[in-house]
């Protein structure tokens, strides 16, 4: 397909070389694969903690695998115990199980805890997913903290408690957590594991928790659950209010009853996506995912969970169970997701996922968020309009790009970009793009432009690009008018031909797709020509062959082409500069472009 294009571009430079020889040149892709042993599947990575207190050498990791799906007792797959034995964090697992014993229709997480002298010194507090629904099983990183002592904090005491006459199995292990409710969506704070070791109930527990947490006008509740075998047996229906408002903080009694999974339970599987993800997320961020009607955004949410994410990378797996017989066949329904640290609000959807029922799905959906402006920096609040109508359905993969860069730097990293979804949305779009004021000089000029991206297709672009920030330019309110992109077919009369090729390669995604430009250099308007293809299997060295009219040309004129890799919405590889082709001696055959891995910004 051959279609007037606008793109974003980051990487190195493009060589010219020989057809055949060219391929020797650029270097050949290297590879590397993990394989497991025969007969069994192997989930790897480290053990981390962030702080810089070295590591008893008597020091005792345990890293374990369970099934932990929304609505079903956890159950433990397997466990490794790693001695230290003097070395350091990170600390390196491989965790082996019996692939027979895992769904694919279920989640899996890995956690870990270093023990010290047989009692707790680290834990992991977000579980991280791994195995099924594109989770990894290899590079897994699990971050595991401090765990209070109680020494400089506050320590609350009770008994876990159940009235039905049942022995406890000598592995039962009791976990207790101490939740903040004070939002009115419990988020846990603490936590504790109590080995039940032969006892039976009422099982003593001591729970150390950090009194610099503790809002004295919050709202606390303590919990409980008993495990056996990893399968949850028994588990607290209500939580029991602590340490404000005249609340105990001693002698507290959780009474729990028998843990019976909702059988009649729903459940929405799905992970939560990020086309610019950072590294890792705030230690201390938690995701939110809720169900709702979309047209009842006051309205309290069908359902909702909330999940730690501290430390972890997109995507991130999620379960939202939900009650069946709450959803109505004839009414919308989607899902929502936003992260946050604290009361800071650091990504969210800008557009609802669709799910249910209208033909909706309730797994394998992919919620994208995007990064919200840090108030601390600059903001720049927009419209974008058009002469042609549009409206989304609600079901679209269609998606906003907007940048802030310098004009005559069309094939250099923007200043500031963000993608917004358009699912359910119609023009005039009002959003704003976050972006940092000490990047900016005063002394150059900026321009803000945009392109609508559907199914891989260019819908809209801008025919130029806005003056923000300096010279006199808007800082807020700016209008951007994007034009219906044209999409025609070039005159076969002249073809560019070459080879795209990296430096740093890795194995391609079949559904990513190659995007060639040709335009005028310096300009940073429409290319003359984009080809696009979806690369289903590809891998480097990739050939391409673009069209165009011999007519067009100018002689005297500077043409150049670039490349970039792209998976949905996300820049995988890209050149940074434009290669000269056609006029004064540069050719029409035979590159190489070099790409590298785009850096996000």
């Amino acid at each position: 397909m051959i279609k007037q294009n606008k793109y974003i571009s980051v990487a190195t430079a493009i060589l010219l070389l020989g057809l055949v020889l060219a391929l020797a040149a650029c270097g050949n892709a290297k590879e590397s694969t993990s394989e497991a042993p025969a007969g069994s599947g192997v989930v790897s990575g480290n053990v981390i903690y962030l702080d810089r207190s070295a590591l008893d050498p008597n020091a005792v990791i345990e890293v374990s695998l369970s099934q932990t799906s929304v609505g079903y007792p956890n159950t433990l797959i397997g466990t490794q115990s790693i001695n230290a034995e003097g070395r350091q964090v990170p600390i390196p697992f491989e965790l082996a199980y019996d692939p027979a014993q895992i769904d694919p229709a279920q989640t899996y997480s890995i956690t870990a805890r270093i023990l010290v002298n047989g009692a707790p010194a680290y834990e992991s507090h977000a579980a991280v997913p791994v195995i099924t629904n594109g989770a990894p099983t290899t590079g897994i990183e699990v971050l595991v903290s401090p765990v209070m002592t109680g020494i400089a904090g506050g320590m609350l005491t009770g008994t876990v408690n159940y009235l039905e006459r049942i022995a406890l199995s000598p592995d039962a292990v009791i976990t207790v957590d101490l939740q903040d409710a004070s939002s009115g969506t419990p988020g846990i704070i603490a936590t504790l594991d109590v080995p039940a070791e032969g006892r039976q109930v009422p099982i003593p527990f001591a729970l150390p928790y950090d009194v610099a947490t503790i809002n004295p006008a919050g709202t606390y509740l303590l919990s409980a659950r008993i495990s056996e075998g990893g399968t949850t047996t028994f588990a607290s229906q209500t939580g029991v209010p602590v340490l404000t408002n005249g609340a105990p903080t001693s002698n507290v009694e959780i009474i729990v009853s028998p843990f019976v999974a909702p059988a009649a339970a729903g459940v929405i599987r799905g992970s939560v996506t990020s086309p610019r993800p950072p590294e890792s997320i705030d230690p201390s961020a938690v995701l939110q995912v809720e169900l709702r009607e979309p047209m009842l955004a006051d309205a309290p949410a069908t359902a909702f969970i909330e999940i730690p994410v501290g430390g972890m990378g997109f995507p991130i797996s999620f379960e939202l169970p939900y009650d069946p017989a709450g959803i109505a066949a004839d009414r919308a329904y989607v899902v929502g997701a936003r992260i946050l640290s604290g009361n800071r609000l650091l990504f969210t959807s800008l557009a609802p996922v669709p799910v249910l029922t209208n033909g909706a799905p309730a797994s394998e959906i992919a919620v994208p968020v995007a990064a919200t402006p840090d108030p601390s920096g600059g903001v720049v609040r927009y419209t974008v309009t058009s002469a042609t109508p549009m409206t989304w359905p609600a079901d679209s993969t269609a998606y906003l790009n907007v940048e802030i860069r310098e004009p005559m730097l069309a094939d250099a990293p923007a200043t500031a970009f963000s993608y917004v979804p358009l699912a359910g949305l119609s023009f005039p779009i009002s959003f704003e793009l976050g972006y940092d004021p000490a990047t900016i000089d005063q002394n150059k000029s900026y321009v803000f432009d945009g392109r609508i991206i559907d199914n891989n297709n260019l819908t809209f672009s801008s025919s130029g690009g806005t003056p923000v920030l300096t010279q006199g330019a808007p800082v807020t309110d700016v209008t951007l008018d994007l034009n219906s992109a044209v999409i025609t077919d070039a005159p076969p009369a002249g073809t560019i031909t070459g080879v795209v090729t990296t430096d740093v390669p890795t194995q391609l995604d079949p559904n990513a797709a190659l995007y060639v430009d040709f335009r005028v250099a310096g300009t940073t308007g429409d290319p003359i020509v984009t080809i696009s293809e979806t690369l289903a299997g590809k891998q480097f060295p990739i050939p391409f062959s673009v069209p165009f009219d011999p007519a067009t040309i100018d002689m005297n004129g500077d043409y150049v082409v670039g490349a970039r890799i792209m998976l949905g919405d996300q820049v995988l590889y890209a050149s940074t500069a434009g290669v000269p082709v056609i006029t004064k001696g540069a050719p029409t055959a035979a590159f190489c472009f070099p790409d590298q891995p785009a850096a996000a910004n």
